[in-house]
């Protein structure tokens, strides 16, 4: 399978993010939060969120949401279906992309989204 991210993978749109909001479950990390819906379109796909709230440097918020990309890429081929949100803590400021990378293999496994093999040695770590 291709690890690439299209248009399609990521979540767009305001309603969609406070649909995943309202119906989805709730995930606590030590440098993120994931909370997670069922797809009525039956796509697995992943949206990020990042305010000033995170950090005022847009440079540190751009790096966040790299991160978070990244490792949702590296993931998305073992992931059920299902809608995603993902937003980082100010502790993913000090954390590399192998860190993010198993931290949010644990938090998918934890949730039974993932499976544990995959979240025990998640890919390119």
């Amino acid at each position: 399978m291709k690890r690439t991210l299209c248009k399609t993978d990521k979540i767009r749109f305001k309603s969609e993010f406070d649909q995943i909001r309202q119906n989805g479950e709730k995930l606590v990390g030590s440098s993120m939060l994931v909370v997670y819906a069922p797809a009525p379109d039956k796509r697995l796909r992943c949206g990020v969120i990042c305010g000033k709230k995170y950090s005022l440097l847009a440079v540190k918020r751009n790096r966040a949401r790299r991160l978070l990309w990244e490792s949702f890429r590296l993931l998305k081929g073992s992931i059920e279906v299902r809608h995603l949100l993902l937003i980082p803590r100010r502790r993913m400021e000090k954390a590399d992309r192998r860190q993010v990378t198993r931290e949010l293999a644990g938090l998918l496994a934890k949730a039974g989204l993932l499976p544990r093999e995959v979240a025990d040695l998640p890919p390119e770590c």
